[in-house]
């Protein structure tokens, strides 16, 4: 399979918004509802986050594609996309809480993973 540069971008940049703490919390508070910037802010917690900084995560998220918003007066409520299937998510949360990892992992350490993955992709 070969990856096109314009999908290879795409992966980074939603693994890199994923690894940074903030923007998961962001992430992880939206799972459920959409909510405002101003609610995002009172989750993660008004006196270690500006009001500012989470609005910029956001745009940041919603320029990537990973959150979307609708707008209804002066306020914006985001969402998590549409456009992507969010069980990466659940499962990576799941992962770290079983013991030996999941079913398909003990599995696939049967098996030599790296390097099926590595034969099945050129870039």
């Amino acid at each position: 399979m070969l990856i096109k540069q314009n999908e290879l971008s795409k992966i980074t940049g939603f693994f890199s918004c994923l690894s940074d703490e903030t923007r998961l919390k962001i992430i992880l508070s939206i799972l459920e509802q959409p909510k405002t910037v101003n609610e995002i802010h009172q989750m993660l917690g008004e006196e270690k986050l500006a009001l500012s900084a989470v609005s910029h995560q956001l745009t940041l998220m919603s320029n990537l594609g990973i959150v979307e918003f609708e707008k209804t007066g002066r306020s914006k409520s985001f969402r998590l996309s549409k456009q992507f299937c969010w069980c990466i998510l659940r499962k990576a949360l799941g992962h770290f809480e079983e013991k030996g990892g999941c079913k398909a992992c003990q599995e696939a350490k049967k098996l030599n993973p790296i390097r099926e993955f590595k034969s099945s992709f050129r870039i």
